[in-house]
């Protein structure tokens, strides 16, 4: 009989549970990160700074995570991105045992978008909130850092050991969440402005 769930064809429980989850807004997140992780895995910087290849993997990750709009994008993101590096021979996650930490990494990012999103911030204010998500994300990246015995003293703004590694971290985190987060704005507010055309 219809409307009963027995009878319900298993395509249009299939459908409702993709629209329920956002599945597809998922998997956008994660196939930007497995590019981020190809990329971290293959691209040099040769920047010669800790955490500078957090530009490489938060800045799409973060811009994804405002487009796509899924609550745990970025978390999904980062994790995809530790995974493909780590496959490919990268060292980006700090091994298996610290890998977990990208994950948190990109959850903490979640969190500062989720309280953006749900009181509907103006765009600028999205940007500034989404550089302190990718400081703050930073932070939790940089104990891989600290965890992992250093055998090269960075020196920043006079400082070395590990508070140059935080702040270096912290300076690529905040840079990578306003780049990101910017060019998030940017696409929507063309999209906008098309449809209104």
């Amino acid at each position: 009989m219809p409307g009963y769930p027995l009878t319900e064809s298993v395509t249009s429980r299939w459908h409702r549970f993709v629209g329920a989850v956002g599945l597809r807004m998922l998997v956008a997140n994660a196939a930007v990160g497995v590019l981020a992780g190809l990329a971290i895995a293959h691209v040099r910087l040769h920047l010669g700074m800790p955490g500078h290849k957090v530009l490489l993997w938060l800045t799409p990750i973060v811009a994804a995570r405002l487009l796509a709009r899924h609550p745990l994008g970025a978390a999904t993101g980062a994790l995809a991105a530790a995974c493909v590096s780590l496959g490919l021979g990268g060292r980006f996650a700090g091994g298996v045992l610290l890998l977990p930490l990208i994950g948190v990494a990109g959850a903490v990012f979640d969190g500062f978008i989720l309280f953006a999103e749900k009181r509907q911030l103006p765009g600028w204010l999205v940007v500034l909130l989404a550089g302190a998500g990718g400081l703050a994300a930073s932070l939790v990246v940089v104990l891989k850092r600290i965890l992992l015995p250093q055998f090269r003293t960075h020196i920043v703004l006079g400082v070395s050991g590990p508070p140059a590694q935080i702040l270096s971290y912290a300076f690529f985190g905040l840079l990578a969440g306003l780049v990101g987060a910017a060019a998030a704005v940017a696409v929507r507010t063309i999209r906008r402005k098309r449809s209104n055309a």
